[in-house]
């Protein structure tokens, strides 16, 4: 098997052709049609074809940490298009929201993290960035953890303006790789970022502590 590094980049070898978009619609996300066609990778060509595609802006998600509790805080809030879907309409995720204009990601995370929980972060550590459907929609997500006191941790967060009804709740975080396979953490945001704690949990944790 190939490794990663010696693998080829297929949009330097093929081609892509766009023959029109329409924008469908316009409001807090936008929708685009697309009609296209690309290369194989035999160097053939697929299509034409049309496609929907989601636009939205980048996100961001936070994961909070209290290294001295040894705690994670997570949040619960409703979700329509998890209850559409079937399955639990109060979804456990990490603190989350979307850049507005040119703001940095970390900018996003702090205000994010006052506003949903009502704590203030005193560090970052960049966990990782992904697509996050990228059959679906042009977002991607930053991922942070992100350090709190979390004996500033109330029950329950989010502005009301926003129609946000949000609950708090701090897992000791031994148990974050076990949160993994609660039924309301179905999202994609959640599972990396828990993931990526439990590799890197003990070595932040020291760095954090050992920066007091």
């Amino acid at each position: 098997m190939p490794t990663y590094e010696k693998m080829p980049d297929p949009d330097s070898l093929l081609k892509v052709e766009i023959e029109a978009r329409e924008r469908l619609y316009q409001g807090f996300i936008a929708l685009d049609r697309y009609r296209l066609r690309h290369q194989r990778f035999n160097g053939e060509w697929v299509g034409p074809m049309v496609r929907e595609v989601v636009v939205r802006r980048p996100a961001v998600g936070v994961l909070p940490y209290d290294p001295n509790a040894d705690q994670v805080l997570l949040i619960e809030q409703f979700r329509l298009p998890a209850r559409i879907a079937g399955n639990p309409a109060w979804q456990l995720e990490i603190v989350a929201g979307i850049q507005e204009g040119d703001e940095a990601p970390e900018v996003v995370a702090r205000r994010e993290t006052l506003e949903e929980a009502g704590c203030e972060l005193t560090a970052l550590v960049p966990m990782c960035r992904f697509l996050t459907s990228p059959g679906l929609t042009t977002e991607y997500t930053s991922l942070f953890l992100g350090r709190i006191d979390s004996t500033k941790v109330g029950s329950f967060g989010g502005l009301a303006q926003e129609h946000e009804d949000i609950r708090l709740t701090l897992f000791p975080a031994s148990e974050a790789s076990n949160l993994v396979h609660h039924p309301r953490a179905e999202n994609a945001a959640l599972v990396a970022a828990l993931l990526w704690f439990e590799l890197h949990r003990e070595r932040i944790r020291q760095e954090w502590l050992g920066s007091r």
